[in-house]
C-alpha cells in the first residue's frame, strides 16, 4: 500500500463509536471521528438489542464490554424477548422467544461509556458540526461550521436522523432530500425501580411475571413495554399512544418534552390496574415524538467515496427494538470491508458498492416491518384485528430478523471484494 487511507467518521453515537473501535485498530487507515457535541453523549434511557444485534456486538469483538453491563432475564424466562398481553386485562397472549438471548438490554449511556475507552482521544474531535460535503473522484472535502476544512479519501456518515452527510449523498444523485417524518406516535418514557413495581404487583395480588419478565401490553392505538436495565435494579418503561391521522407537528414543537404524570395516566385510564400502577411509579415522565425517514434507494454518493450508516441511512421507528441493531450491523460489514488486506485508495469504490448490496435491502425491510409492528401492537392492522390474531402472529414474527446470518454476510462481502480487487489488478496489467 502506497499510503494510509484517510477516513473521516461523522457522528459519535452508538453506530459511529462502535465502528471507530474497529477502524482505529486497522494499520492501513488514518481515521478520525468528528462529533458535533462537546462530548460523547447519548440521550434516551434503556435500549433493547435483538439476537442479531447481540451477534453483531460479538463479531465486532465487543462482547466483553457489553456483557459487563447487559441485562438478561433470570431463568426460567431467559429466552423470552417479550410476553404479549392484553393491556386492558393483563391476559397472556403469547411470547416471542430468542434462544440464548431473550431480552438483552442496557442503558444507552452505559453502552456508550463502555466503548469510549476503546477509541484513542487523539482520533476524536468534538464541537465539529458539518456545514457542507463536496466530493470528486479523488477526494472528499468536509466544511465544518467552525471554519475548518477536512479532506479525506473516504467519508462515513453516521450523523443521525438529521444527517448533513445524507443531504450530500442524495444531492450527488440529484435526488430530493429526505427529512424526518413524524409518525403520529408519541412515547412516554421513564425508569423505575424494579422492587417498587414488584411490590405494587404483589399488593394487587397479580401475576409476579408482570414484574419479572419483559412485557408488552397491547391495546387500541396504544401499547406499553417494560424491560430490565442496570443489572435488573431498574425497569425501562415506554408507553406509546398514536393518532395516525395526525402526522404533522405544529411548527417549533419540541421532539422531547417534560409531561405531567396526570396527563400520562389519563391516556391509560381504561387500562389494567397493573398498567396504571406501573405508570404511576414514573416520577418525572418525558414524552417523545417518534420520527422516521423514508427508505433510501442508495447509501453511497455518486463518486462512491461517501457512505451512510445507522440512522443517517435508515432511521426507523423503535417497535422491533431494531434501530441500533441495524447500525451495529452496518458497522460490522463496513469494518470488515475496510479491513481487507488488499484494500487501497484505488478500490474504495468497491467497498461502498458491496456494503450497499449487503445492507440496503435488509435495512429497508427492517424499516418497513418496524412501522408495521407498531400497527399490529395497537390493533391497527387489518391483517390481525383481534388480540388472539395478534398473539399468534407475534410468537414468531421476528424470527427472520434475529436468525439472519451475519457471518454469511461477512463472508459474502469479503469474497466479493477479493474478486473485484483481483479483477482490477488483472485489468491494470
Amino acid at each position: 500500500m502506497d499510503k494510509k487511507i484517510k477516513v473521516a467518521v461523522i457522528g459519535g453515537g452508538i453506530a459511529g463509536l462502535a465502528l471507530m473501535t474497529q477502524l482505529v485498530k486497522n494499520p492501513n487507515l488514518d481515521v478520525h471521528l468528528y462529533e458535533a457535541a462537546a462530548q460523547f453523549s447519548e440521550i434516551g434511557a434503556g435500549i433493547s438489542f435483538g439476537a442479531n444485534a447481540v451477534k453483531a456486538i460479538q463479531l465486532l469483538g465487543l462482547a466483553n464490554e457489553y456483557e459487563q453491563i447487559a441485562d438478561k432475564v433470570k431463568a426460567p424466562f431467559t429466552d423470552i424477548w417479550f410476553q404479549w398481553r392484553n393491556g386492558y386485562t393483563d391476559e397472556y397472549l403469547s411470547s416471542s422467544v430468542a434462544k440464548d438471548v431473550g431480552q438483552s438490554s442496557v442503558h444507552r449511556a452505559d453502552f456508550l461509556e463502555s466503548l469510549i475507552p476503546l477509541v484513542p482521544q487523539q482520533n476524536v474531535h468534538f464541537n465539529k458540526r458539518v456545514q457542507e460535503v463536496t466530493a470528486t473522484n479523488d477526494r472528499v472535502a468536509i466544511q465544518l461550521m467552525d471554519g475548518e476544512l477536512v479532506e479525506c479519501d473516504y467519508l462515513i456518515g453516521c450523523d443521525g436522523i438529521h444527517s448533513a452527510v445524507r443531504n450530500h449523498v442524495l444531492d450527488s444523485h440529484q435526488l430530493p432530500q429526505v427529512n424526518p417524518e413524524f409518525s403520529g406516535t408519541w412515547a412516554y418514557r421513564g425508569i423505575i425501580k424494579f422492587e417498587d413495581f414488584q411490590h405494587a404487583i404483589q399488593a394487587l395480588g397479580n401475576d409476579s411475571e408482570l414484574a419479572n419478565v419483559p412485557q408488552m401490553f397491547l391495546g387500541k392505538d396504544k401499547h406499553i413495554l417494560t424491560f430490565p436495565i442496570r443489572q435488573g435494579a431498574e425497569i425501562n418503561i415506554v408507553a406509546f399512544k398514536s393518532d395516525r391521522t395526525q402526522t404533522t407537528l405544529p411548527a417549533n414543537t419540541a421532539w422531547t418534552q417534560a409531561v405531567s404524570k396526570q396527563d400520562m395516566l389519563a391516556d391509560f385510564a381504561d387500562w389494567s390496574r397493573s398498567c396504571q400502577a406501573l405508570l404511576n411509579l414514573i416520577d418525572r415522565p418525558t414524552i417523545w415524538a417518534l420520527h422516521q425517514i423514508a427508505p433510501l434507494t442508495t447509501y453511497q454518493n455518486k463518486t462512491q467515496n461517501v457512505i451512510l450508516i445507522g440512522d443517517a441511512a435508515h432511521a426507523m421507528l423503535p417497535h422491533q427494538g431494531a434501530g441500533a441493531g441495524q447500525g451495529l450491523e452496518d458497522a460490522l460489514i463496513l469494518a470488515n470491508l475496510l479491513a481487507h488486506p488488499q484494500l487501497s485508495i484505488k478500490n474504495l469504490t468497491s467497498v461502498s458498492k458491496i456494503y450497499e448490496e449487503i445492507r440496503l435491502d435488509r435495512a429497508v425491510k427492517v424499516q418497513y416491518t418496524s412501522q408495521e409492528s407498531g400497527e399490529i401492537y395497537e390493533l391497527y392492522s387489518k391483517n390481525y384485528p383481534s388480540f388472539e390474531d395478534v398473539g399468534l402472529h407475534l410468537a414468531h414474527r421476528f424470527d427472520w430478523l434475529w436468525q439472519h446470518s451475519l457471518e454469511q454476510d461477512i463472508e459474502n462481502a469479503n469474497a466479493t471484494l477479493t474478486l473485484e480487487i483481483e479483477q482490477g489488478l488483472k485489468l491494470a496489467g
